[in-house]
């Protein structure tokens, strides 16, 4: 397997070869964004050829060779399929699901008889989980430390060969193989918000090298939004609209997607969010526009207004010279806000900024959260014990006692509360982040003396005003206690917390595995900035840090706060 994925160096010298030859740019069609100048898209795009069974091997080496065979999807996992007999390779389905194991030297398989004259017989593979990704490629971490175990059963066929006669649907990836994206790789189908304002990632997970446009537009269009996340967004495809073709033609990365005739009563609005979900979800396989087509004909759709969730690159700081946004050394302040906010007199520990900063939240020493906009400061919630505040783009400001997880009130303009129910199971929680399209409340809690990081989407009426947050989904379960959250971009969350006496910052995607990043010990404070890989960190010594490549940089000394923006 190792020596076959070290010809990917020639593989990838002539996919790029092939490529050169035959691409070419849109010449019309709408402009639409590319990647940003720090952004590259990390994944390979190599596939791995394996070898398929070779006479004379004994039954565990088949389950082997089939387990590192089924790692290919290319034709349909044509390799993996030879180590089947032919009833069982008709019957194996191999994208029902992906079991994500700890690693290849964690599984274990049993011996089968050691009878030579058996015609049949068993081999067990026993493993670790850490996650699974279902058939419809939604990515789930394992909820507990346990193992599993998978049952092969093997035959002889006529010229005397081993061959799997019954396997479990499915494959096996080990949690290196699939970091690598090799295999698979993550994709975002994008839905919009209850107010048909932002735009809203939901990750999947598909094959590689299988029309994974296709794959993605046939999700968008004729599936449904991950389970936990569906009450918080809206689709432009409700159902009377279907696809003509299960395949997307791209030519020249423009991909047509032909639809039904119920197409063609579709208002000018609602084709122009359908070409836009359409195009920002093909955005990952290369797709810079979408035609919509019904029957034969073209709907000539629009493209539809979405707002911006990127942040200022500057910081925003509280230090003894005032609040601003940090630039050169020198404070920009803002008005409305700088002036009423350094004139309070009590400590700010925290501090939460929408767009531009025109409206902030912040809290006090003694736990008060306020409100500071328009050249008013406004008293939100005094409870006791309250955390660091969240902050949506609609304006509410969301606050929860650290020993009240279900205590949750999203906070009006007005300083109207809405009670929200939060976690049932939780007895603690620790930190809470607004996304920054609204849709999705990350949250540090513990729950059965276990501390996890979860998402809830956040259920809101037409006009954003939120109504409560449906069913959490675990996302991480960090190593040691949380003591900040923040969302780095649209699909990322950052969590500071501690891997035995260190720092540590997990970039957690909802719906991917983490990468772990040493931060200097006594961090305390993380924000995201713009581009999205320089995350910003304040100690708790004053000093602001911003990563530079795989470093962390001085920034600034003496800042008290450093204000997490919302962006838009």
């Amino acid at each position: 397997m190792r020596l076959a994925r070290a010809l990917r160096s020639a593989l990838v010298v002539a996919a790029a070869l092939s490529l050169a030859a035959c691409a070419s740019l849109p010449t019309t069609g709408d402009v639409r964004p590319g990647l940003a100048a720090d952004s590259s898209d990390k994944r390979s795009d190599v596939a791995y050829l394996p070898q398929g069974p070779s006479n004379g091997m004994d039954p565990e080496q088949i389950v082997r060779g089939f387990i590192d065979a089924a790692s290919s999807p290319k034709d349909s996992w044509g390799v993996a399929r030879e180590y089947l007999t032919a009833a069982a390779a008709q019957k194996w389905k191999p994208d029902s699901g992906v079991t994500i194991d700890t690693s290849l030297s964690d599984r274990t398989y049993s011996p089968p008889d050691a009878d030579k004259q058996a015609k049949s017989t068993t081999v067990r593979l026993g493993l670790r989980p850490a996650a699974t990704v279902d058939e419809n490629g939604n990515y789930s971490t394992s909820t507990a430390s346990g193992s599993a175990e998978f049952s092969f059963a093997l035959s002889k066929d006529s010229d005397g060969q081993w061959r799997i006669s019954s396997a479990p649907d499915g494959i096996v990836l080990d949690a290196q193989s699939f970091a690598d994206g090799d295999v698979l790789a993550p994709y975002t189908l994008q839905y919009f918000d209850p107010t048909w304002t932002y735009l809203v990632p939901d990750v999947r997970w598909f094959p590689k090298r299988e029309n994974t446009a296709s794959r993605i537009v046939q999700s968008l269009v004729s599936g449904k939004p991950s389970p936990w996340l569906a009450n918080g967004v809206r689709t432009a495809f409700t159902g009377d609209v279907a696809l003509a073709r299960s395949t997307v033609t791209a030519d020249a990365q423009v991909a047509e997607v032909a639809l039904t005739d119920a197409a063609l009563n579709a208002d000018a609005s609602t084709l122009a969010r359908m070409r836009t979900q359409l195009e920002r979800s093909l955005s990952g396989v290369g797709v810079l526009q979408v035609k919509l087509t019904a029957g034969g004909r073209d709907l000539n759709a629009g493209s539809a207004s979405v707002a911006p969730t990127g942040v200022d690159t500057r910081p925003l700081v509280l230090t003894d010279k005032g609040f601003g946004f940090l630039a050169n050394g020198a404070i920009a302040p803002v008005p409305g806000v700088s002036s009423e906010l350094t004139s309070l007199q009590k400590p700010i520990t925290a501090i939460r900024a929408a767009s531009g900063a025109q409206r902030v939240a912040i809290q006090t020493g003694d736990g008060t959260v306020y409100a500071v906009a328009d050249g008013r400061i406004s008293e939100v919630d005094g409870r006791p014990g309250l955390l660091a505040p969240a902050l949506d783009p609609f304006g509410f400001i969301w606050t929860v006692p650290q020993q009240a997880p279900r205590s949750i009130i999203a906070w009006s303009t007005g300083v109207s509360p809405t009670p929200i129910d939060g976690p049932q199971d939780a007895s603690d929680i620790s930190a809470v982040a607004m996304s920054r399209d609204g849709s999705r409340l990350a949250m540090a809690v513990t729950a059965a003396g276990q501390s996890r990081v979860e998402v809830a989407a956040v259920t809101r009426d037409d006009r954003g005003a939120p109504t409560g947050i449906g069913q959490q989904s675990v996302i991480a379960w960090p190593p040691g206690a949380v003591s900040d959250i923040t969302w780095l971009d649209d699909t990322t969350v950052g969590v500071l917390t501690a891997d035995g006496s260190h720092s540590v910052l997990l970039e957690q995607p909802v719906g991917g595995p983490a990468t772990t990043v040493e931060v200097p010990d006594g961090t305390r404070t993380v924000a995201a900035s713009s581009p999205t890989s320089n995350i910003r960190l304040l100690g708790g010594d004053g000093t602001l840090r911003v990563r530079n490549v795989q470093t962390w940089q001085q920034e600034s000394t003496n800042v008290k706060v450093l204000g997490i923006q919302l962006g838009g």
